[in-house]
């Protein structure tokens, strides 16, 4: 998938931490599946691990669900095992 921010780059699946305020704590949660463009570094969380996480912290919070799709689309490339792409500079 091509990345929205340089429209260079490609998004490569990854893992990194999230941080988020919640409430009047950080919340802090490591190896969250992610995208991240091999250019300029720009990161979009998995969209699956967005909308679970979203819930539990409705249910934590009292607040009920929003379990609304609308905006949401699925990526249409699989996501696959990172591989190094050839060195660019030698074409």
């Amino acid at each position: 998938m091509d990345c929205h921010h340089c429209r260079i780059g490609k998004f490569q699946p990854t893992k990194i931490a999230y941080y988020s305020p919640l409430n009047e704590h950080l919340m802090v949660i490591p190896n969250v599946p992610a995208y991240q463009c091999d250019v300029c570094g720009v990161t979009d969380y998995d969209e699956i691990f967005m909308l679970r996480l979203h819930y539990l912290i409705d249910k934590l919070t009292g607040k009920e669900p929003n379990l609304e799709m609308d905006d949401w689309q699925p990526r249409t490339e699989p996501a696959s095992q990172w591989q190094p792409e050839p060195d660019r500079r030698s074409r």
